[in-house]
């Protein structure tokens, strides 16, 4: 997949080079597909799915009661079922024969026992590593949050710790925070990776709301230029809106003299042929 060999990895071309443009299309909740050229062969598109939820209210009408096939990765943030359940059947279905998880290793431990993932369908890692398959890289980073796993009889079992990634591809890095509160380390995540594109939950109630995703967004992640808000309104605990999020930003920019950034609206990117904005 990508760049497998040390000599094929010296001849890649850097990713902040790559003048394509990238898509990105919200799955409903906090899930996310990401689509892009491979570097090497213009022709494949490769498929990169973020805390896909198939079973989540908000899911396109044309994925409904369907498993797609076209993944060549799926990024789990933790063991939430709303995060993490449609993983292994995204996995199994998948047409490409390097299709891979990634997501901390405890995780993927009960992806195997439970669900009968295969060890060379995943790529566990955890918060600090990096993973470059040519065509994107993937950089673990922490998210502050929970991380359990649903079993069969309803019980849970301990899903490793919870976490965000950044994911730069087509020269765009798109940090996806995973359920998550603000937390001060988030300036690390943007000093070291430079996101240019935040997906973060604004729904409240096991996140961040609207006023403390606004509040990271100014204070601590300065070097974006869009953000999408996401984990909002799928139950009616998750009461977080765009307008109040929108509104926050308008009080913490100043006060943090924060540039201009555009916020997009989840549902704005719900075609499959959505274009990273």
């Amino acid at each position: 997949m990508g760049c497998s060999s040390a000599k094929q990895e010296r001849q890649c071309t850097p990713l902040q080079t790559i003048n394509r443009k990238v898509k990105l299309r919200w799955l409903g909740h906090s899930g996310f597909r990401i689509e892009v050229p491979d570097i090497q062969d213009a022709s494949i598109n490769r498929c990169i799915y973020i805390d896909p939820w198939l079973d989540n209210p908000f899911l396109p009408e044309d994925l409904k009661g369907k498993v797609p096939n076209d993944a060549d990765l799926v990024l789990i943030t933790h063991g939430h079922f709303d995060h993490s359940s449609s993983a292994p059947g995204i996995i199994k279905a998948s047409s490409k024969k390097e299709a891979k998880i990634i997501c901390n290793y405890e995780l993927f431990q009960f992806y195997q026992k439970h669900h009968g993932v295969k060890e060379e369908q995943g790529a566990p890692m955890n918060k600090g590593g990096q993973l470059d398959f040519g065509y994107c890289r993937v950089q673990m980073v922490s998210a502050d949050h929970s991380s359990t796993c649903l079993l069969r009889d309803q019980t849970m079992t301990q899903g490793g710790e919870p976490c965000g990634f950044v994911v730069s591809a087509g020269g765009a890095n798109i940090y996806h925070a995973g359920d998550t509160n603000v937390f001060g380390n988030m300036a690390i995540i943007d000093k070291l990776y430079k996101p240019t594109h935040l997906l973060l939950p604004i729904g409240g109630s096991f996140t961040m709301g609207p006023r403390e995703a606004a509040y990271a967004v100014s204070r601590f992640l300065p070097s974006a230029t869009v953000t999408i808000p996401m984990h909002f309104g799928t139950f009616p605990l998750l009461k977080g809106t765009t307008e109040e999020f929108e509104a926050h930003l308008r009080k913490f920019q100043p006060e943090f003299k924060r540039k201009p950034i555009k916020v997009i609206a989840p549902q704005k990117l719900m075609l499959l042929d959505s274009v990273l904005p």
